[in-house]
């Protein structure tokens, strides 16, 4: 009853076509992150499509930083794609002020909207200036920083590998023994906001991060 679907929900049975009343129903930081997640949903179904048969190929037209203040973006010359890297390139998450590379992915946002009955330019205006999407951009890879990987050496599965933060609070040292006949990766990384340990270390064991069961 007090979840966000469950009032949003029981504002439309009471007027069904008043949506902005049903958003209102919400707290207001609540609001704020509907729209922005809906501009997330997009870029992360069109980013698939628009770069599987092209994921390592760097061309003229797609999107890029100005420079390192990342206030602005512009479109990659011919001339820079040489020097340009795949972690240099933007996708466009869908709002009003944005703009998309010179490929597929503007037309593959505007499907996925127009299925739930929408288009780019309700991100702005219809619901009033509270609820308008300005859109931003991500990186469609990312690079880790001061990143570092060690082999152990272990012969229990229970064994203690790695210092722990409450070795840190306590001032105890530690070093593993590194001899046995198993093997473990040790890996120091790091990673942006809003980027995730669990897909970078999907990426190096080849896998698809789905737990199976038998």
């Amino acid at each position: 009853k007090n979840s966000l679907e469950g009032l949003v929900l029981s504002s439309l049975m009471k007027e069904p076509t008043d949506y902005k009343r049903a958003l209102k129903s919400l707290h207001y930081k609540q609001q704020n992150t509907l729209l922005p997640r809906l501009s997330e949903l997009c870029l992360e179904q069109a980013g698939i499509p628009t770069y599987q048969d092209t994921c390592t190929a760097v061309l003229e037209g797609r999107l890029v930083y100005v420079d390192e203040t990342q206030a602005k973006v512009r479109k990659l010359t011919s001339e820079e794609v040489s020097s340009s890297h795949l972690s240099d390139i933007l996708l466009p998450m869908p709002g009003y002020d944005v703009q998309f590379p010179e490929n597929c992915c503007k037309d593959y946002i505007s499907e996925i909207l127009e299925q739930d009955g929408m288009s780019i330019d309700d991100f702005k205006g219809p619901l009033g200036r509270e609820f308008n999407v300005s859109g931003c951009y991500r990186n469609i890879i990312y690079k880790p920083s001061e990143f570092d990987a060690d082999i152990i050496k272990y012969s229990d599965e229970n064994e203690k590998l790695v210092s722990t933060n409450l070795d840190s609070v306590l001032g105890r040292s530690f070093e593993a023994k590194n001899e046995g006949s198993r093997t473990a990766l040790k890996l120091r990384f790091t990673l942006p906001k809003s980027c995730y340990a669990t897909m970078l270390l999907r990426e190096i064991s080849r896998t698809d991060g789905v737990l199976r069961l038998s």
